[in-house]
């Protein structure tokens, strides 16, 4: 079987949604041609449906390495990184799948410009979350003081 020939057998799997075989066929594939970004981001998808969001982003790194304009790779790694809470990464690879895809007049629909709307919407909530914490520390903070110095004037 060649590189292409296992390529197609994973993709007839993914729709199938099996995503282990299609992974297994993406992996033989990549043995037999280790240059081809296209396996690498194929993988990654499977890897992504099934919440493994480490071996996806290795596996964009990979593809982008070989092929730095694949909307897909940038598209794929920002939907992983997004899952790690690595949002400020993930914002950037979404933003430049976005900018390729319009340089490329690929039709992503929705999808780049909703996954950025969510990275940035959960970097923010992080942001706010910290900010939160911040003020109930600094108020816990004072009213211990507070307290201390009613004790010292009363004693």
């Amino acid at each position: 079987m060649t590189d292409s020939d296992l390529k197609e057998q994973g993709n007839r799997f993914f729709t199938a949604r099996k995503y282990d075989e299609a992974i297994g066929c993406y992996s033989k594939a990549i043995i037999k041609n280790p240059y081809t970004a296209t396996y690498f981001t194929n993988r990654a998808l499977c890897y992504i449906k099934q919440k493994h969001w480490e071996n996806a982003v290795q596996d964009c790194r990979r593809a982008l390495e070989l092929d730095k304009t694949l909307v897909k790779g940038h598209y794929f790694m920002g939907l992983a990184l997004t899952e790690q809470n690595h949002h400020d990464e993930a914002i950037a690879c979404l933003k430049r799948a976005n900018e390729l895809a319009k340089d490329s007049r690929k039709n992503f629909g929705d999808d780049i410009t909703s996954a950025l709307r969510l990275a940035k919407r959960k970097r923010w909530s992080q942001l706010e979350d910290k900010r939160i914490q911040q003020e109930i520390d600094l108020q816990s903070y004072l009213n211990k003081l507070i307290r201390d110095d009613i004790e010292r004037y009363m004693y």
